[in-house]
């Protein structure tokens, strides 16, 4: 068996949709760095950069709004170890 080319800092393991694959990572989308979103899972520095200025968040749904954000692209986000406020 090959051995797996991690693609982000902290990625334990290959995952499949929707399981948690970052060691005890919490990043809050309201306080975060431009650097720090840009790690979570599929954002990259252009939707980092839309995240912050839709800033601040309360809800999922809210997070949901900004566009290139929809629900599947939340649970990577929520897998990465996102959260609102803490």
């Amino acid at each position: 068996m090959a051995d797996y080319k991690h693609d982000h800092p902290g990625q334990k393991e290959p995952r499949a949709h929707g399981e948690t694959h970052h060691e005890n990572r919490i990043v809050d989308l309201n306080t975060a760095s431009e650097e720090e979103l840009a790690d979570l899972p599929m954002v990259g520095p252009k939707r980092a950069r839309d995240l912050m200025q839709h800033r601040p968040f309360k809800s999922w749904d809210e997070v949901q709004n900004v566009p290139g954000f929809d629900s599947g692209m939340i649970d990577d986000l929520k897998s990465g170890g996102a959260q609102i406020g803490s």
